[in-house]
């Protein structure tokens, strides 16, 4: 798959905007604050609905106006286009998002998940490592909801029940015996999501950990990369040793009946045995919304000992790992979107990522060709960009 034409209206700092990007390498460059990276990110919100640099929606409305449009069409794929359109609320009405796919209108914006694959790779990752653990399920539910969208509408049916047993719990009586049951309702609610959720993310997770291991070996000369799942409503299993083959890391989702099923079970009896003790904390202790991916290096935990170029090396390999699963998974390419990072990786990790980046569309920003290899410049589609306007050079 890969985008063929590139339609904005109103969307940040482009008033009207109509690109044809090539199928390989496209490389956006001029000064920073010019509007390069408001491209790649109106590519991602078509994958999946929303901006990877956490803004508001309305926020991406270009100022003086109340509305925006993107417009994609993708070539060589199920699907042939797709459309997001926003409009701000006002007083009286509220804001209002609608997206469609084929010409079609979604019902739901979560159905747009699947239809258009892409993986963001930007300087700001590095918080993956760094930051707390939400960074880390992002991550992850991103990948998954794209592969499986169900995994979208169980995060979305999930954070709906918890926000109302976390009502009932503030304002719990406990000589009310309605608010008891209805804990209990909300609690088999909160196991059968919560079980799907975690079970995808453990699964994933282990996937994401081979593929991940093997690059960072390629390009550290050999340091071992791991990741511990963490949760603290289910035993997390300790993984089977598993040959980095393809064929035998997609078996790992084999088992996703079995490992959802148990951890539903023992998520309902935590939630059960300890309901007083939520009571008491006026609030859900338990749950995926505290699961975590824990990046060890070496044995290590990489964002307490870990160095700077050793954090960029693993976020790299993770990254890579990521657009191969989509591939492996869907048997579709998902389009790159690499935001400013060459300024930011030496001579070998370029390599990697040249040679990693073979045979998918890749959109590049730069504030310096002269930071791109020669190599990619030459075989690649170059626009210069400039205060909200985009030339072909």
């Amino acid at each position: 798959m890969f985008v063929s034409k590139i339609e904005l209206q109103n969307f940040r700092n482009y008033g009207s905007l109509i690109e044809e990007p090539c199928s390989g390498v496209n490389i956006f460059y001029g000064n920073n604050g010019q509007g390069k990276t408001n491209i790649l990110e109106s590519v991602f919100f078509c994958a999946i609905g929303r901006s990877f640099r956490y803004s508001k929606d309305a926020d991406l409305v270009k100022n003086g106006e109340d509305n925006f449009r993107i417009a994609l069409s993708v070539a060589d794929d199920i699907t042939n286009d797709i459309s997001i359109t926003y409009k701000s609320g006002g007083s009286q009405s509220p804001a209002e998002k609608s997206a469609r796919v084929n010409g079609l209108y979604l019902r739901r914006l979560g159905h747009l998940m699947g239809n258009l694959l892409s993986v963001i790779f930007s300087p700001e990752d590095l918080e993956i490592v760094n930051d707390g653990p939400s960074v880390r399920r992002k991550l992850l539910d991103i990948v998954i909801s794209q592969i499986y969208p169900s995994h979208y509408f169980d995060l979305q049916q999930y954070n709906k029940i918890l926000a109302q047993k976390n009502m009932i719990l503030r304002d719990f009586n406990v000589n009310d015996q309605g608010s008891s049951d209805l804990l209990d309702v909300y609690n088999e609610q909160l196991a059968a999501a919560g079980g799907r959720i975690s079970a995808r993310r453990y699964l994933f997770s282990r996937e994401l950990e081979i593929y991940a291991a093997e690059k960072n070996k390629e390009i550290s000369s050999g340091e071992l990369l791991t990741f511990q799942y963490y949760s603290n409503f289910f035993t997390v299993p300790e993984p089977e040793k598993t040959e980095s083959t393809q064929a035998n890391v997609m078996k790992i989702f084999e088992n996703y009946e079995e490992y959802s099923s148990k951890i539903q079970a023992e998520f309902l009896e935590i939630l059960q045995s300890r309901k007083n003790r939520e009571i008491e904390r006026a609030r859900s202790v338990y749950g995926p919304q505290n699961d975590d991916l824990i990046i060890m290096l070496n044995g290590m935990d990489l964002r307490r000992f870990g160095s700077q170029g050793q954090k960029r090396t693993a976020v790299l390999s993770i990254k890579l790992a990521e657009m191969f699963l989509l591939y492996r998974h869907t048997g579709r390419k998902p389009v790159l979107l690499l935001d400013d990072v060459f300024s930011e990786l030496d001579e070998l990790r370029c390599s990697l990522l040249i040679r990693s980046i073979a045979g998918f569309q890749t959109f590049i920003t730069t504030a310096n060709l002269s930071e791109l290899p020669e190599s990619i410049r030459r075989e690649s589609k170059i626009f210069f960009v400039k205060s909200g306007t985009v030339k072909l050079i």
